[in-house]
């Protein structure tokens, strides 16, 4: 079973399209695979990319749960709207490093490892060998 670290490991692979803004061939593990698969779908270009994984947990705040749990308690506050939930920071912290270890667990139980559409990182796009054949210029 995969650790959070490894499930969340950034991931750099090639990449074919015919438009640099949608890469539609790939992942692929290999250039030689990217040129092969380029050829096969007639994608001119190939590029090697970098995608970061989402470790869910990180997308768990403290302060925006108390201000959503706030609203709906709003019913139960005093006439002056005075917060319920209105805890020392350090506890906080604390609910916020819990919470996320308890996602981070179950990100891990479940092996999840939602992968984003966008590259974090990419080299500069390539004209794919047999398109540079094409074009006259060197394979």
């Amino acid at each position: 079973m995969k650790t959070i670290e490894q499930l969340t490991t950034t991931s750099t692979a090639w990449y074919s399209s015919n438009d640099e803004e949608v890469w539609t061939g790939g992942p692929y593990a290999t250039r030689e695979e990217a040129e092969a698969e380029a050829k096969a779908c007639r994608h001119r270009l190939i590029m090697r990319a970098t995608k970061d994984p989402v470790r869910v947990s990180k997308h768990f705040d403290q302060g925006d749960f108390f201000d959503a749990a706030e609203e709906t308690l709003y019913d139960l506050c005093n006439e002056d709207g005075d917060p319920i939930l209105d805890f020392d920071s350090a506890v906080n912290l604390d609910l916020q490093a819990r919470v996320r270890a308890a996602i981070d667990e179950w990100q891990v139980a479940h092996q999840l490892c939602p992968m984003p559409w966008r590259f974090s990182g990419s080299d500069e796009p390539e004209i794919a060998a047999w398109a540079k054949a094409v074009e006259g210029g060197d394979a």
